[in-house]
């Protein structure tokens, strides 16, 4: 899903300019604008290749800018942006005559590390450093108001942390299906069993009525594959004990079953049977 993660990761901030702002706070870097807005991520520069993943901009009561920051979502090591951040930056700072700063968001350590190093510019000592989010630098407690920012706080520490998944949970609850789905998505792939206790619990509780249909439907539809993918894998289990020969129809049969209840009966039927044919037999 890497893809797709960089995808749903950079729409956190078209959806929420304000995101960018958030974490430069949480970096120590005070910010003030009333209303950031996107603006088109490519600038005048010698190649047109130069594409920044999302630029937002602040401005002053006159609507005159006063810093583009220029987020980018780093997935893995790319030696290749230690050349092309620094461009950006100035590219900003010449096109909107204003403070500029290059915003890396990461989602793993060993990224967000490699990301902080400082980028030499010549041979007189001057460098570019890029402001850098990594998961230790992603706040812990997140106000639900902020979907996007919570979504982030459970990528970084939802893992060790159910609390944090909870709160993006409630946080996310309340967008339209889209955007929720992918959110969701994206917080499967990368938190998997801790997303499924974090919903459990949720659910043992009273707050699964504050949950939406798309939540709680996604919940019922997960507790019925499990169990379905549960009783597939003892049916194979059994028909691989008796040495019951399984042929590729036969197992595309199992693997397109979500019927517990006939997975159940095929799968008392394979404790006495000699062949799939007996363990089908309607």
């Amino acid at each position: 899903m890497p893809s797709q993660t960089h995808a749903v990761l950079v729409d956190l901030f078209r959806s929420a300019p304000s995101l960018a702002l958030d974490l430069l706070h949480a970096s120590g870097i005070a910010v003030s604008a009333a209303a950031p807005r996107i603006l088109e991520s490519t600038f005048p520069v010698p190649s047109p290749d130069y594409h920044v993943d999302l630029a937002v901009v602040c401005e002053d009561d006159a609507s005159c800018p006063t810093l583009v920051v220029l987020v980018e979502v780093q997935l893995d090591v790319d030696p290749d942006k230690h050349f092309t951040w620094p461009l950006y930056q100035a590219a900003a700072r010449a096109r909107f005559r204003c403070d500029a700063c290059v915003l890396v968001v990461a989602i793993e350590e060993r990224v967000a590390a490699w990301a902080r190093t400082p980028v030499a510019l010549g041979p007189d000592g001057h460098v570019f450093q890029a402001i850098v989010l990594g998961p230790s630098a992603v706040p812990h407690a997140v106000d639900p108001a902020s979907p996007e920012l919570a979504l982030l706080s459970a990528l970084a520490h939802g893992a060790t942390e159910p609390e944090a998944v909870r709160l993006a949970i409630a946080a996310i609850d309340g967008l339209g299906h889209e955007r929720w789905a992918a959110y969701f998505d994206l917080l499967r792939y990368h938190l998997g069993a801790a997303l499924d206790r974090a919903l459990e619990a949720s659910m043992a509780t009273t707050e699964r009525k504050y949950l939406s249909d798309f939540a709680n439907n996604y919940y019922d539809k997960g507790r019925a594959e499990g169990k379905a993918e549960g009783a597939r894998t003892a049916l194979l289990t059994v028909i691989a004990a008796r040495s019951i020969p399984l042929g590729d129809d036969d197992r595309v049969r199992i693997d397109a079953c979500v019927d517990v209840a006939v997975l159940d009966v095929w799968l008392g039927r394979a404790a006495g049977a000699g062949t799939t044919a007996e363990i089908f037999a309607d």
